[in-house]
């Protein structure tokens, strides 16, 4: 069903948005909280690591979980980052709920692909996975500049906002949108790691 994958591309606004949102405000931070660029470049950086070093491993520890709560729960850790990141909490805090949602983006990329294609068949698997994608795309052209553009307005707390806000509105989707999926025959870890 369409449904499903629009409903993925719409999570995938939110974590898009809260990945590369802080690029377009790092100087506006790294001026709030006296330290380099380099320094409040950690924020981009170390989401980026977690993703790199967890991501496989974070994906196939839920791999049984229902995946309607699987995704929930990614973009609702997003949302949680969003509202406290923008309360401009002591650098060190900000850089912790930064590191928090990053062990989810994969969870919630290959989560939301797979509910995007289980109801669909061979012949347009591959649509369903482009529409879900199509959120990347839409990201950096829409919700990315504009959460900029905010706190170049008003504050790069805004920016924040703006993420919590794609993430809220994600999150409400995928509530009533998607019905409970239980993985009912869980693959082996070793059988998931052949692929």
């Amino acid at each position: 069903m369409k449904k499903y994958a629009y409903i993925g591309c719409l999570g995938f606004l939110g974590i898009i948005t809260t990945e590369f949102g802080i690029i377009g405000i790092l100087p506006q931070i790294a001026d709030y909280y006296k330290i380099s660029i380099d320094k409040a470049g950690i924020l981009l950086s170390a989401f980026a690591l977690v993703i790199a070093l967890t991501g496989p491993f974070m994906t196939l520890l839920v791999s049984g979980l229902d995946r309607k709560k699987v995704m929930f729960t990614s973009l609702l850790i997003f949302l949680f980052t969003g509202i406290i990141s923008s309360f401009s909490p002591p650098f060190w805090l900000l850089v912790l709920v930064r590191l928090l949602p990053a062990f989810l983006q994969p969870v919630y990329i290959a989560t939301a692909l797979s509910v995007a294609v289980s109801k669909g068949n061979e012949s347009n698997k591959n649509e369903l996975m482009s529409i879900v994608f199509s959120g990347v795309a839409i990201a950096m052209v829409t919700t990315v500049p504009f959460a900029t553009y905010l706190a170049s307005i008003f504050s790069w707390q805004s920016s924040f906002i703006v993420q919590a806000i794609i993430s809220f509105i994600a999150l409400v989707f995928i509530y009533f949108g998607l019905p409970n999926m239980p993985v009912h025959e869980k693959k082996s870890y070793g059988s998931q790691l052949k692929y």
